[in-house]
């Protein structure tokens, strides 16, 4: 309703500055000329916007499309990875959002190759498979995200964390920083039985 009285605004200006003797000198025109101006022209001042929710259920989606049957013979022989859970976890100090967990479930088959570490392996390779797969999962997460948080299953049972700061693997994502690189940063922890 608002916007289609707006093209109205600078009349409904004009009429209101019109002296009630009907007459306008000169002077008048050029303040009514000037007052519609600024009126028109002043900015209405932009208001940051709340960041939008984070669609975890669609980082899930996206995962697994990348995770499953990438490696059929890897899931045949020695363990499937599924994406489980991803939750956009905040920051106490800040109320930001600021930590990607997500929860990944490991089925090995013949031998346990469940470990913590190939499950981040494997994540990464399913966050580099193409240059899509990382800028699909950056549209549904907040740009405060600086953790990344990989909780392990094997077999539905908590095996271990791997934490990586988040900008160390949107590098490897895109090549500036190499595999001995991220490897050596994460942070590992083991989960007590």
């Amino acid at each position: 309703m608002l916007k289609r009285l707006l093209p109205f605004v600078p009349l409904i200006f004009f009429i209101a500055c019109v002296p009630s003797s009907g007459e306008i000198t000169p002077p008048e025109i050029t303040a009514m000329i000037q007052t519609l101006t600024a009126t028109m022209w002043t900015p209405t001042p932009i208001t940051p916007s709340a960041t939008p929710e984070p669609n975890t259920g669609r980082v899930v989606e996206i995962l697994n499309n990348a995770m499953l049957g990438s490696n059929p013979l890897a899931e045949t022989i020695e363990a499937k990875f599924t994406v489980i859970d991803a939750q956009v976890l905040m920051d106490g100090p800040t109320n930001q959002a600021g930590i990607l967990s997500i929860h990944v479930e490991c089925e090995w088959i013949y031998t346990d190759s469940c470990t913590p570490e190939e499950t981040f392996v494997t994540l990464m390779q399913a966050l580099t498979a193409n240059d899509k797969i990382l800028g699909k999962i950056l549209e549904q997460i907040p740009a405060t995200i600086h953790t990344l948080q990989l909780i392990a299953f094997d077999h539905m049972t908590q095996s271990g964390i791997v934490i990586s700061n988040w900008n160390d693997v949107l590098d490897y994502a895109t090549g500036k920083i190499n595999g001995n690189q991220l490897g050596s940063r994460i942070i590992r922890l083991s989960t007590a039985p």
